[in-house]
């Protein structure tokens, strides 16, 4: 099929329901848009090439499993951005190359605070299930990224996805079972390796992160808006970065800073005002960007150019 495009939640619902499972949507950007180019291999075995852009959440709740049932997995490949996924009361953390397992048998969230690309594998339940013990303990735990069969089936997948429609359809049928037989001795490696996941706490910190060193150049990204975006309070927000050792708006001015000390010591940048600079480091003008520049590094960012002196 070729790619369909969204433009509102209630558009979105409908291309995921169509493509993938029926999920609800919640805290939606007022400007999100979203694009689903699907590949069926085998019946009931799927890859979609998955793409948004403003921050969303998707729910797969217990009314649309009785209502809508899907007896199937939907393994993500994390592409672009970051995100968090919920399900059986773990929490995977989604950043470039990691990758999840979701059943859609039962409830699970999907959260991305921005733009994000993602390639989903959907397979049936009782292949994966036939081939890998204790499946059930493998949901919402993001792979190793280092894992050698990981790094194999990340690769195969991507690359499945790229060229997928250009594929006969007995090359699609062929690769759609060799899909199921990677992706099982993949989560098998997994499932012998002691599991590091994190605490909720943990995980949702780190997603925090990941949200600001992605919306650093938006002057209007504040601590309130990182945690609407996370569906969190500010004060529990707060209370996480807290025992990190630091504030959400610390945390953010800091890596603006260190952005910009980054710029100001690239040769390839010196084309670029200070002001130029501080804009897209994420402050709203020089004035103040100056001043945090000299309380962090005891000079201005015009000394440091001219010096060009590393930290």
């Amino acid at each position: 099929m070729g790619a369909l495009h969204a433009n509102s939640a209630e558009e979105w619902a409908q291309v995921l329901g169509e493509s993938l499972v029926p999920l609800s949507l919640t805290n939606m950007s007022s400007a999100f848009r979203g694009s689903v180019e699907q590949t069926v291999l085998l019946p009931e075995v799927s890859v979609a090439d998955v793409r948004t852009h403003g921050h969303s959440a998707v729910l797969r709740t217990d009314r649309l499993i009785r209502v809508e049932p899907r007896e199937s997995y939907l393994f993500s490949l994390h592409l672009g951005g970051c995100g968090v996924g919920l399900q059986n009361e773990r929490e995977a953390v989604l950043q470039p190359g990691t990758g999840a397992l979701f059943d859609a048998t039962r409830p699970y969230q999907l959260h991305f605070p921005a733009d994000s690309r993602e390639v989903v594998l959907q397979v049936p339940r009782r292949p994966l299930r036939d081939r890998v013990e204790n499946i059930d303990e493998l949901s919402s735990r993001a792979l190793p990224a280092e894992a050698a069969a990981w790094r194999v089936f990340a690769v195969f997948l991507r690359e499945l996805a790229d060229v997928s429609q250009e594929l006969a359809p007995e090359q699609r049928a062929e690769l759609g079972r060799t899909t199921i037989d990677l992706l099982a001795t993949a989560l098998r490696a997994t499932a012998g390796r002691k599991p590091e996941v994190p605490t909720g706490r943990q995980a949702m910190l780190r997603a925090m992160r990941c949200c600001v060193m992605e919306n650093l150049t938006d002057p209007a990204f504040t601590p309130s808006v990182l945690a609407r975006r996370q569906g969190i309070s500010l004060r529990y927000a707060s209370d996480l970065f807290a025992e990190a050792g630091t504030s959400p708006a610390a945390f953010i001015r800091d890596q603006r800073l260190k952005a910009a000390y980054r710029a100001l010591t690239d040769p390839r940048q010196s084309h670029r005002t200070i002001a130029g600079v501080a804009a897209h480091s994420g402050f709203a003008d020089r004035t103040t960007f100056t001043r945090a520049f000299v309380r962090q590094y005891g000079m201005t960012p015009t000394d440091l150019r001219t010096g060009s002196r590393p930290l």
